[in-house]
This record gives structure tokens, C-alpha cells and sequence, in this order.
């Protein structure tokens, strides 16, 4: 799942994922977000924590050896109103940055003034370098939106310290941590330094609020505020299911099973588990065959002549012959009837008269054919009776 992040914890924000045609991307599951050449990431701020800069970070994997370019644009419909970020205009800024292939990560050219209580939407069109044509089979896969505060703005890096504090900033190269994914392990020096960099944002400590059904206890890491999660369960606070899962509850969230051959993908309906299914197939993991047809993951129509709709899913054996039929494909009449019921050969079974009918107390016949050459009805006597 693609998401934004913020040094030193991580904020989860809704994302839109669409190609230049308006259709979905496709989610490649936990960690990233398959952009096709072309088309463009949304990601909506709305809880920064402090007014300042704070420097605008990409990261992303290339599937192939080519740089792309990201046209990346910060906005808001609300006008800022901090003192810090107030008068600073215009309210959209952009940038065009070049993502190398043998790179992970790209630090956008400029900061950008983030306030609390303002929405702001990151939008960014990602495609490759150097063509002016777009190719639908490529790719590139985006991993996050990082924001990284200008901590120097901060109170506590002000005054008589500040000089001690920024030079152990830099010789630990402890912002330099947060721009992989997953971070490094962080030096003893840097630790001391994120929890008051990050008391001086909120304020003070924050909270775990780790959710009482998707955690399995109500205690968080002490740098970032992770809670420790169920299966399948995602978030700071443990609140929602992973990609590829659904079902939050307090088992935590089953995963989708969705069948590769017979979904769009591994993605289900976060509730229902509902996968998203290929043209002719049906199932909540979309591995069976829609009715009237057989033989996952080639489904076909059922072939019965037209005498039921039905077969086994499996075999392809037609089930529940109507019209006096049987046979894997309803072709032949039943015992005590005659004719020639394939599709398309206008007859019908009819009853033997033998010499009554089936089911009456004169039909003492078991079965019955026409002759080939004279049409007549044959019928085979039950046992103690003749023909004449």
C-alpha cells in the first residue's frame, strides 16, 4: 500500500491510483503501488502536527533499468492561516524531478509549509524520462510520500544548544535514516534526539491508542508509537486490514485467497471478502464457474442439447436431463422412450408403445428403438412377454 509518512512516525492517508483512461492502477500488495507510465498518485495530508517546512520525500522501486520523472504539485483549497505558513503564497507549488533507476529515493527540490487543520493534497503524474510516448506495460512501483520536518525551526533547536544538538544531527546522519524503507536502526545519540524532536512537535509524549481488536496488546514502540498487530492487520494503531485481507475483527483479518486464475486481483472487499471476478467466473474467491458452464479455470457453457442448464462443474456431466433425456450430454432418450433428442435434430423422446406407455399397467416393455430401414418401433419385452 502506498503511504505518507512523516519523520518520526508514519501517517495513514487515503490515496487515488488511476491511468491517464480514469481506470484503476492495480495494487502489487503490502508496501507498494504499481503506477502505470502515465497515470498519477493523489495523496491527502490532513493531520501534520506542527507549522513548518518540511521536506518532501519520494520513494519508489523501478522494474526496469529506466529513469522516470515525477511532475509532483502541493496544494490546498483552504488559504493558510499559522503565522509560520500564513503568508506564504502561491498556494500550489511545483516541482519535476528526475527518478533514477539506480536510486530508492528522491528528495524533492524545495520544502514545502505544512500547518495543522489544513487539507492539502500531494498529486504527482509519474512517467518515463526522455520519451514522449507513453507505453502501457510500463511500470514504476511507489512505496511512499515522506515528510521530513526542517527540525532546525523547532524551539529546542534555538539557543545555547542548538548548535550541539544540529551537530549531532549531522554527524549521526540521523534524518538521513528515515529517507529508506524500512529505516535503519537508529544510533543511541539519534534515539534521544527523535523523542524530543518529536515531544517538541506534539507537544509532548503521544498516546499508543492501539485498537482494541486489531492489536494484541495496548502497548506501542516507544519511537514511532507501532502497536503490535494482529494477522493481517496494518497500521500505527493496528485499526484496519492489510491489503489482500478483510474481515477486521478481533481475530485480526483472514486474507482474500483470491484465486489468481480467476480474479482481477489480489484484492477483496475489505468487509465481504468479496474478490473481483474475471468474466465467467463467480465465487466470493472467484474459483468456480458462473452456472451453465464447466471446467475451472477454462470455463465453458455446459453442453446438454438444450435439455438443462445445468452440469457438473467438474466433469462437465449434465445434470437433471428434462424432456425423457440422459447421458453426459442429455443425447440419448431414457429406458422406455424413443427418438433422437440431440440439439438440432427436431425430434423428441417419446413414450414406447410397447404396448402402453411407461408408468401405465399395460407397458410391458423395458426399452424400444425405431428400425433403421422400416421406421417401425422395436421394443424389448420385459422378461415372460413377446413381440409379435
Amino acid at each position: 500500500r502506498a503511504k505518507l509518512c512523516w519523520y518520526p512516525a508514519q501517517l495513514d492517508v487515503e490515496e487515488v491510483v488511476r491511468d491517464s483512461a480514469g481506470r484503476m492502477v492495480t495494487w502489487t500488495g503490502l508496501g507498494f503501488a504499481r503506477v502505470r507510465d502515465g497515470a498519477g498518485l493523489t495523496f491527502r495530508v490532513d493531520n501534520v502536527p506542527y507549522p513548518m517546512d518540511y521536506e518532501l520525500l519520494l520513494r519508489y522501486e523501478p522494474e526496469s533499468a529506466e529513469d522516470w520523472e515525477a511532475v509532483v504539485s502541493v496544494s490546498s483549497r483552504v488559504l493558510p492561516t499559522s503565522s509560520r505558513c500564513g503568508n506564504l503564497l502561491p498556494s500550489e507549488q511545483m516541482y519535476r524531478e528526475v527518478l533514477l533507476h539506480s536510486q530508492r529515493y528522491v528528495l524533492l527540490s524545495r520544502p514545502f509549509c505544512f500547518e495543522p487543520g489544513t487539507p492539502y493534497e500531494v498529486t504527482m503524474r509519474l512517467q518515463r524520462a526522455g520519451v514522449t510516448q507513453r507505453h502501457a506495460g510500463a511500470f514504476i512501483l511507489i512505496d511512499s510520500l515522506v515528510l521530513l520536518p526542517r527540525v532546525s525551526e523547532l524551539p529546542g533547536f534555538h539557543g545555547a544548544e542548538a548548535a550541539a544538538r544540529q551537530e549531532e544531527l549531522e554527524r549521526y546522519q540521523c534524518l538521513e535514516v528515515f529517507r529508506m524503507a524500512p529505516p535503519h536502526p537508529l544510533a543511541q545519540a539519534c534515539a534521544r534526539l527523535v523523542c524530543s524532536i518529536s515531544a517538541l512537535m506534539h507537544g509532548g509524549a503521544l498516546s499508543c491508542q492501539c485498537d482494541p481488536q486489531g492489536s494484541r496488546s495496548s502497548e506501542c514502540q516507544v519511537q514511532g508509537g507501532q502497536c503490535e498487530c494482529k494477522p493481517h492487520v496494518i497500521g500505527r494503531r493496528c485499526d484496519h486490514c492489510a491489503p489482500g485481507s478483510y474481515g477486521f475483527g478481533p481475530l485480526g483479518c483472514s486474507p482474500c485467497t483470491c484465486s489468481p486464475e480467476g480474479s482481477v486481483s489480489q484484492l477483496c472487499d475489505k468487509v465481504s471478502g468479496q474478490c473481483q471476478c474475471q468474466p465467467g467466473t463467480v465465487g466470493r474467491q472467484c474459483d468456480q464457474c458462473q452456472p451453465g458452464h464447466w471446467g475451472f479455470p477454462a470455463c465453458r457453457p455446459c453442453q446438454c442439447n438444450g435439455h438443462t442448464e445445468e452440469c457438473d462443474p467438474r466433469t462437465g456431466t449434465c445434470l437433471h436431463c428434462r424432456d425423457h433425456t440422459s447421458g453426459r450430454h442429455c443425447e440419448r432418450c431414457q429406458d422406455g422412450y424413443y427418438g433422437n433428442p440431440v440439439l438440432g435434430s427436431g425430434q423428441q423422446c417419446r413414450p414406447c408403445p410397447c404396448p402402453g406407455y411407461p408408468g401405465t399397467r399395460h407397458y410391458h416393455g423395458s426399452a424400444c428403438h425405431a428400425d433403421d430401414e422400416t421406421h417401425h418401433i422395436v421394443c424389448l419385452c420385459a422378461p415372460g412377454y413377446a413381440g409379435e
